[in-house]
């Protein structure tokens, strides 16, 4: 990469900066920056890579070729590219869209000097980075303008990983379809609004986001919504590069003109510590002005601190309260767990099954998949409704579609023990495999057991010992003792 008068002749991206708040062009051509292009077999495109932008730009929000915004790539199934890239566009100076103060243009040329700041990777993709930690909005090191910087690019030889928000790990879950499960971790203290559609549009592989700019320059003006949106594009980082400070700064702006999504995105942003420490005290105030308009997600938020006791003293009757103006609103996870509160009498609540499964309903026809696993439950223990293994494999069975780790389990069970059903083993080891890979380590004991003892799958005793130690990893530590059991029934095959 070079700057200024000394062009190269390669193939290159010519690039400027122009800071968002005056929207002026630089005046000379020492403020232009060249990054070499690559060519992307992914695409068929000669690309540039983000974070080569970020190098010379370290506060980059976008960049433009006249009115447009250049977006990201997209592969085949329209998510970004990973490495982040633009593709180029040789012949035009683009412009970079900073967020910082305007750069000083007329300062006197500095002494040039050279920085190498990649290695070429002769193989593969993998390469040797830059020992600087890039965020997109900030992180980079600033180039000075008539300073000359020297990259020698890496080149891309593999398709790209395309990132998949599919992909976690797993999480150990309760077998307890009552437990909530928002009462002991900080981590459930989440903006319960319901997320925003995955669909983006649709205009081809050089797709061109017309509404960021828009919404940027109504944002400025003080338009709430605008300040709304513009802050989950930065959370969310699909349109604009993800950002948290860039977020909780238009949630802010937003939030002081009274706008309650806007404060309760405010309190989820300190709750989880993202991009600023985490502050569950100052994350309540902001749950607190979005609760006091009526907003019910809010509400709900409120109720769970006060459960598990994360920025204020713990309150089950507090939290009952909150939890109850929530569920008059109508909304699911209030609901379900106003439910949770009645089954186990907790919350200053009476005893009373009646009144759990009320509001168990009123989550579960919203589709809440944890409502439906804890009706399937009192069906199955007879609480509150006649004794129905039935009815409980019909309830499970609609909690388990949507993923639901402990209908899974219960389900394997179900079918396993031949309860209200045919007993069937296959179906069983298909319901367990799919909760175990949710980390459910009850259910990962169960599979070995199967493979232990030939059940609906060919016996095989390692396989029993695999599972039995994944158990073991997830937390089922009675599966050491099935560990033995399959390690001695192997040495005995092999005698």
């Amino acid at each position: 990469m070079t700057q200024g008068n000394d062009a190269p002749e390669e193939n290159v991206q010519a690039l400027r900066a122009i800071v968002k708040s005056t929207m002026l062009p630089p005046t000379t051509e020492e403020d232009i920056v060249y990054i070499d292009c690559l060519h992307d077999p992914a695409t068929d495109k000669e690309v540039v890579l983000w974070d080569d932008v970020m190098l010379a730009f370290n506060d980059a929000l976008h960049i433009r070729h006249k009115a447009k915004i250049i977006p990201f790539l997209k592969g085949s199934d329209f998510r970004v590219l990973e490495p982040r890239r633009i593709a180029a566009i040789p012949d035009t100076v683009l412009d970079v869209i900073i967020e910082g103060k305007e750069q000083d243009t007329n300062k006197q040329p500095q002494q040039k000097q050279k920085q190498e700041a990649r290695q070429e990777t002769p193989t593969s993709q993998e390469e040797t980075t830059s020992t600087e930690t890039t965020q997109h909005g900030g992180g980079g090191p600033q180039i000075e303008l008539g300073q000359e910087v020297t990259i020698t690019m890496r080149t891309i030889t593999e398709s790209p990983v395309v990132i998949s928000t599919a992909s976690r790990a797993p999480q150990a879950i309760s077998d307890d379809a009552n437990k909530e499960s928002n009462n002991n971790t900080s981590a459930n203290c989440k903006d319960a609004t319901k997320q925003p559609d995955n669909k983006e549009s649709h205009r081809g592989p050089q797709l061109y986001v017309d509404d960021l700019d828009q919404t940027h320059t109504n944002a400025d003006l003080g338009d709430t919504a605008a300040q709304l949106k513009l802050g989950e594009m930065y959370l969310e980082g699909k349109v604009a590069p993800q950002n948290y400070q860039l977020a909780l700064k238009w949630f802010l702006k937003a939030a002081e003109q009274g706008d309650a999504d806007a404060q309760r995105k405010v309190g989820h942003i300190y709750c989880k510590g993202l991009g600023v420490p985490q502050d569950h005290a100052k994350g309540m105030e902001w749950y607190l002005k979005a609760a006091e308009q009526g907003d019910a997600p809010a509400q709900c938020n409120i109720a769970i601190l006060y459960s598990t006791g994360d920025g204020v003293a713990r309150d089950h009757k507090n939290a009952a309260k909150w939890y109850r103006k929530s569920a008059d609103q109508g909304y699911a996870p209030a609901q379900k767990s106003l439910g949770n509160l009645y089954r186990n009498g907790d919350g200053g609540m009476s005893l009373d099954y009646t009144m759990a499964m009320k509001w168990y309903l009123k989550a579960s026809d919203q589709g809440n998949a944890q409502a439906q696993a804890a009706i399937g439950a009192l069906h199955y223990s007879g609480l509150g409704v006649p004794k129905d293994h039935r009815a409980a494999i019909k309830w499970y069975l609609r909690a388990a579609e949507q993923g639901n780790t402990t209908a899974q389990h219960k389900l394997g069970y179900m079918y396993e023990s031949g309860e209200g059903t045919s007993q069937d083993y296959s179906s069983a080891y298909r319901w367990y495999c799919k909760s175990a890979e949710q980390g459910d380590g009850g259910a990962s004991n169960n599979v070995g057991m199967l493979y232990h003892k030939g059940l609906g799958v060919c016996k095989d005793f390692r396989k029993a010992m695999d599972w039995y130690k994944r158990a073991v990893e997830q937390g089922n530590l009675a599966a050491r003792t099935n560990i033995d059991a399959a390690m001695k029934d192997l040495r005995t095959l092999k005698k």
